[in-house]
């Protein structure tokens, strides 16, 4: 379109009509396109690290499209472009090696001919990477390979991990994730200006070799994300996480490249009215929990820790570490004024009095406009953000971005926005980055908002305007709810009922109908989210062995669209056969699986018994033949435990049961016969557990995690997901009786089979 044509356009309609070319070569400039009557300017690239923001283009080695963005300014009046993707073009050889396939897909790739074979034992070097990630990287290595392996000087090595001499770093660009890859029959070599780079570097190897079975392709590669938060939220409030299950979503979020993992540290059940409507207190019934060690107790006696599971200050700290040498970042989300029912129980004095939309849900809503509310609120956060004399006078959550939740408050706008703006300052006062849920459009006021080095999930298009957000400053993380929220077993937030979408039409600066351009500098990133709603009145017994399949097959696909530009494979179908491929993360086994194990047979001589294996995921099949002596009244016994939970032959009550490392527990409903050998039969399948004592079902299975209600309010006979990870550490812990023996086999899970 011509710059004559363009003259009689407003603002906009020059910044989407200019005339930009398709191609260009790499090492050139991008030329701003002109436009009579208006001024343009280069808002900025996707991938900066390849069209800079003053327009140079630097060389590429395989053709990549970048989209960029312009700002016109036209009669005093400013507009952004939609994208405009530019190829930008290499002048590589394209006839060697194809680009081998990993999730995410390889930005750039240059084919040699020809392919390095590792031997039976693998030399490897590392220079200047830090002796954390050598050992994981040395580990994972040994699990994917089942070589030998030796670290040995650089001549001598088949696999080398090089951190580039500061002399260099000009040629990456100094971005900390971007990493090379070079392949040739000298070895494979990656090159990175960071740790983390080195780190995603070792990930793309590792998934390479694992498909191989040893070899790598000849060829170059140079890698670099196109967004910096690339997220996972998990709700680990309203249903229980061990530190063993962030672990494992860690180092499957760095299987794919993943860097960011929210977590959600209080919350409660959202349908507080439920309670109120039959007469029923929600502030002392209903289930919430926060989940962190905290020194905080009203005068009422209230903890405001959760007395089911939590992590002390130190653990976390420790899993904060643990991430970060994986390349992940952990925040951390202490959520008010909303869904703040911890904080109620705590301070019932501070509960929200003013006008409000669902006054149902008034339990859970702690009162934005009393001053003594963000003091209260201020004392919780600086637990963790004042130095700790425990850790070195660090703060417990040094280097996180925090979290400070402001969704779903439906008091009045006002109060709202200042509290929101206290708190946001607050945290900032203490020197950390903080992050808010957008609901700034859908609570309007005079108050401004903090937003000057402050992160915002855009959640809502109704609570927050994107461009409203965009223009005010804010940095955003696309974490729209209609495309990107999961609630488990819901009927509602099934973003993994819709992967096929997603890979194939969901794009990062979209939020909903909202555009942003995908080159703006306050375009951060994207999260999906996995929100426990299914709580309380409505759960069903789930764990995160329920969950795990929808985290990771999630995580995959979102790790592809975010990291690049354009698919890999292109069709969604053999996306998934190349997940199956690459499989789960090294030296992981999140579903407990014994597949293909040898039974394990006992014939005890006395109890307890040290068993010392390892526990078994579904599906197995316990065959025991044992005798209850005597069964005193209230007083537990445990004939299986280990870290994974317990299997008991009486609980409290006097049933058979178990209770898993989660803190949920399941009874069978029946009792053991004292003095009587009996056949016991437990048989555990994905979200099924079943006991049969001689043959024959002895009760209906229930989960007893939560407080009976009246009649009509819930049922937990029905629907459960009762999976039990069989622990196999020790027999008869408290078992008093005789176990005359003992056997147990594994299959394939039968979902499947």
């Amino acid at each position: 379109m011509s710059a004559t044509t363009l003259f009689g356009q407003d603002a906009k309609q020059i910044a989407d009509n200019l005339t930009v070319p398709t191609e260009i070569a790499g090492g050139s400039k991008l030329v701003l396109p002109k436009a009579e009557g208006a001024k343009v300017e280069l808002l900025g690239a996707d991938y900066e690290q390849i069209i800079g923001t003053d327009g140079s283009i630097r060389r590429v080695i395989s053709d990549t499209p970048v989209n960029v963005n312009f700002k016109v300014t036209k009669d005093g009046k400013e507009a952004f472009s939609k994208d405009y993707e530019i190829i930008v073009k290499s002048t590589g050889k394209a006839d060697g090696n194809p680009k081998p396939q990993v999730v995410p897909s390889i930005l750039q790739w240059e084919g040699g001919n020809g392919e390095y074979k590792l031997g039976n034992t693998v030399g490897v070097y590392f220079g200047g990477m830090d002796t954390e990630r050598q050992a994981i990287i040395l580990e994972d290595l040994r699990d994917v390979l089942g070589k030998e392996l030796h670290i040995v000087d650089q001549e001598k090595a088949d696999i080398k991990f090089i951190a580039v001499p500061k002399a260099k770093k000009k040629n990456y660009d100094n971005q900390a994730e971007a990493y090379r890859l070079h392949t040739d029959e000298s070895g494979i070599t990656v090159s990175a200006v960071s740790g983390k780079g080195l780190f995603w570097g070792s990930r793309t190897v590792l998934q390479i070799l694992k498909q191989t079975g040893g070899s790598m392709p000849y060829g170059k590669a140079y890698d670099v994300p196109r967004y910096e938060v690339r997220g996972v939220l998990f709700d680990i409030a309203r249903t229980p996480y061990t530190l063993k299950d962030l672990r494992d979503v860690i180092n499957a979020m760095a299987w794919y490249k993943m860097n960011d993992l929210h977590l959600v540290i209080n919350n409660n059940y959202i349908f507080l009215e439920e309670y109120v409507k039959d007469g029923h207190d929600p502030l002392k019934e209903a289930y919430t929990a926060f989940r962190l060690e905290s020194d905080m107790v009203g005068e009422n006696g209230q903890k405001l820790t959760a007395d089911d599971v939590y992590f002390t200050k130190k653990e976390f700290r420790e899993l904060i570490d643990y991430a970060k040498t994986r390349g992940v970042n952990i925040v951390p989300e202490f959520d008010t004024p909303g869904h703040a029912l911890s904080f109620t129980k705590v301070r019932p004095d501070l509960i929200y009095q003013g006008p409000m939309n669902h006054p149902g849900r008034r339990s859970d809503h702690i009162d934005a406009g009393n001053p003594e509310t963000l003091k209260f609120v201020g004392k919780v956060l600086d637990e963790y953000l004042l130095p700790d004399k425990n850790f070195a006078d660090k703060p417990v959550l040094d280097g996180c971005v925090i979290h400070v939740g402001a969704d779903e408050f439906y008091g009045e706008a006002e109060v709202y926005r200042k509290f929101a703006d206290g708190l946001l300052k607050h945290v900032k006062s203490r020197g950390f980055t903080p992050r808010i849920w957008g609901s700034l459009t859908h609570k309007p006021g005079k108050t401004k908002v903090e937003s000057e080095g402050v992160q915002m999930n855009l959640w809502s298009a109704q609570w927050q305007d994107p461009i409203e957000a965009m223009n005010d400053g804010y940095k955003l993380i696309n974490t729209n709810d209609g495309h990107l929220y999961i609630v488990p077993f819901a009927n509602y937030y099934r973003m993994d009922k819709n992967h096929k979408w997603v890979y194939n039409n969901w794009r990062p600066n979209y939020v909903g109908n909202a555009h942003i351009p995908a080159g703006h500098p306050n375009l951060i990133g994207a999260t999906f989210a996995i929100w426990n709603d299914m709580t309380d009145l409505k759960h069903s017994g789930y764990g995160m062995y329920d969950v795990w399949d929808i985290f990771r097959s999630s995580a995959n696909v979102l790790s592809q669209r975010m990291w690049g530009t354009t698919h890999n494979p292109n069709n969604f179908d053999q996306h998934r056969q190349l997940v199956g491929k690459i499989g789960e993360a090294p030296n992981i086994n999140p579903l407990y699986l014994r597949t293909g194990d040898a039974p394990v047979v006992v014939t005890p001589t006395a109890l307890p018994m040290q068993l010392n294996e390892k526990a078994a995921g579904p599906d197995y099949h316990l065959t025991a033949e044992v005798e209850l002596t005597e069964a005193p009244e209230g007083t537990e016994q445990v004939l299986l435990s280990g870290p994974e939970g317990k299997l008991y032959a009486c609980m409290a009550d006097g049933t058979v049961g178990f209770v898993r490392n989660d803190a949920m527990t399941f009874s069978f409903g029946g009792k053991l016969p004292v003095g009587k050998k009996v056949k016991l039969e437990l048989i555990g399948k994905p979200q099924s557990t079943q006991l049969l004592v001689d043959g024959q079902e002895i009760g209906t299975l229930t989960l007893m995690s939560y407080k009976d209600r009246d009649a009509g309010w819930q049922n937990r006979t029905k629907g459960l997901r009762s999976t039990f990870i069989l622990p196999l550490q020790t027999l008869g812990e408290s078992f008093k009786g005789k176990v005359h023996s003992l056997k147990v086999e594994f299959s394939a899970p039968s979902a499947t089979k």
